[in-house]
């Protein structure tokens, strides 16, 4: 029967409207036309629920301001190329990129300067990278860089042409010019740390190492880099 078919959740639902008499058949063609009308609202009611799911994945995934992966996506991310580099001896290097001199936008600009000075840099990371590798925002003026498939002599190009760039940007804000620069550390996953948080440490230390050391450079993790003094 069509309207226990409808009441099973089957909105296709049409009746032959050729019944002998004009009042069967008139009320044949409304159920029809009924059907064909909670038939159209639910499929565009499921689309908008669709769009709105698909729009909450997508933001939960992505930094609003410079629409990168954000932290959790750059989790997820890292934690697939750590165990890739384990299990199919797959290479790769985690970049820790921190902005110098960014503060004295904000603190001489102000925030809309900063906000806009780092959608900037995004987009300039973005422009960089190659296809297969991602860039995320972590926080704050910190991004991180996970390059696929790669050597530690194709990861220091990779970044150093990177902080040659950031280097050379020229950032007007209200007739005001500034210049920052990039500290970059970076370690190489390769199957030989076992987790996450090591790899992590290691770019982390990197990236310190090479703050105190001048800013606006390239370092690699190394063993004996001297111990970090986070801050």
């Amino acid at each position: 029967m069509p309207c226990g078919n409808m009441a099973a959740g089957d909105l296709d639902v049409q009746v032959p409207d050729q019944a002998a008499s004009e009042e069967l058949r008139e009320l044949q063609q409304g159920f029809n036309s009924m059907a064909r009308a909670i038939g159209s609202a639910h499929k565009l009611m499921q689309a908008k629920i669709d769009e709105a799911t698909a729009r909450l994945a997508h933001q939960a995934l992505h930094d609003p301001l410079t629409a990168l992966p954000n932290r959790r996506a750059f989790e997820q991310a890292l934690e697939e190329m750590v165990v890739a580099s384990r299990r199919a001896d797959d290479r790769g290097a985690l970049c820790f990129i921190d902005l110098d001199r960014f503060k004295v936008v904000n603190d001489t600009a102000g925030h809309a300067a900063g906000d806009a000075l780092l959608r900037k840099v995004a987009d300039l990371i973005r422009q960089r990278l190659r296809a297969e590798d991602i860039v995320c925002r972590i926080g704050g003026d910190e991004f991180a860089m996970i390059l696929r498939g790669c050597t530690s002599a194709d990861a220091y190009r990779i970044a150093n042409g990177l902080c040659e760039a950031v280097h050379e940007l020229r950032f007007v804000w209200e007739g005001s010019e500034f210049r920052i620069g990039a500290s970059i550390g970076f370690a190489i996953i390769d199957g030989t740390m076992e987790s996450v948080a090591e790899v992590l440490h290691a770019a982390d230390h990197a990236c310190y190492a090479v703050k105190r050391q001048g800013r606006g450079r390239v370092m690699e993790y190394q063993p004996e880099l001297p111990a970090s003094s986070a801050g």
